[in-house]
């Protein structure tokens, strides 16, 4: 028996919630593990899916923090030796970040350990429907964002 598209999309909101909930208290707890907070290990993941390094204004766009915000949570994460900070190489008048070995380090653990069982869960599903779930998640991202003003963006 098939489901209807209210059923499904009110199924599929109720995981979401639990997803989201589980996956900010996972956070706040690997954060914790590591002497940070969740801010700032949000913060350092962004950085590090990057993929190159980022200026401070670059960071503070691509979280919505406001730069003071920013600034010092780059403070707290270059004291805790998870990111360094250079000069680019592009504008030596210009400050970039990105992440070091130790983040690198430290951060694979518990989170390679979380891979390890999504890889593992995987395994229960075909191709297409991996396919199918990817661009599904991949289209939320954005949704429900609220910018610096209050207002949905």
């Amino acid at each position: 028996m098939s489901s209807s598209r209210a059923d499904l999309t009110e199924r599929i909101s109720a995981a979401m919630r639990v997803v989201i909930a589980s996956s900010v208290l996972t956070n706040e707890r690997i954060a914790r593990s590591v002497g940070i907070n969740v801010v700032d290990s949000q913060t350092l993941s962004v950085i590090a899916e990057h993929g190159s390094p980022m200026t401070a204004g670059e960071v503070s766009a691509a979280t919505d923090l406001p730069t003071s915000t920013t600034t010092r949570v780059l403070d707290r994460l270059e004291k805790a030796g998870f990111i360094q900070r250079t000069a680019d190489p592009a504008d030596r008048r210009k400050v970039v970040v990105s992440p070091t070995p130790k983040m690198m380090e430290v951060m694979s653990e518990p989170y390679g350990q979380i891979l390890q069982q999504l890889a593992a869960l995987h395994e229960n599903f075909t191709a297409a429907e991996l396919e199918t779930v990817a661009r599904y998640l991949e289209s939320t991202v954005g949704v429900g964002r609220w910018g610096r003003t209050g207002a949905r963006s």
